[in-house]
């Protein structure tokens, strides 16, 4: 059985909009999940199964790729998370 993957669900809509595009989803995992997900295994989630497609680990918020696009609660609840073992960035695509 594949293990779970879940996301936060006030971004299904956008989620499920890039998935019917077929474009990769990307995900924030925090440092209790840091490490666990790989690439080129496949998830199921609330929308099918998901493969991994590319997976960066940061170390510092200000690096995230899309820190610009993230809200001012997203930041505190990623820097409440992240001070052990950073994060990591996940991309996703329909399996």
């Amino acid at each position: 059985m594949k293990e779970f993957i879940s996301f936060p669900k006030n971004e299904y809509e956008d989620y499920i909009a890039r998935l019917r595009n077929n474009k990769v989803i990307y995900t924030t995992r925090v440092s209790s999940e840091v490490g666990k997900y790989k690439i080129g295994i496949v998830y199921q989630s609330d929308f099918g199964n998901l493969k991994v497609v590319c997976l960066k680990h940061y170390e510092k918020l200000c690096h995230h790729p899309f820190y610009n696009e993230l809200t001012q609660n997203q930041i505190r609840e990623i820097n409440q998370y992240i001070k052990e073992n950073g994060y990591d960035v996940i991309g996703l695509i329909k399996a």
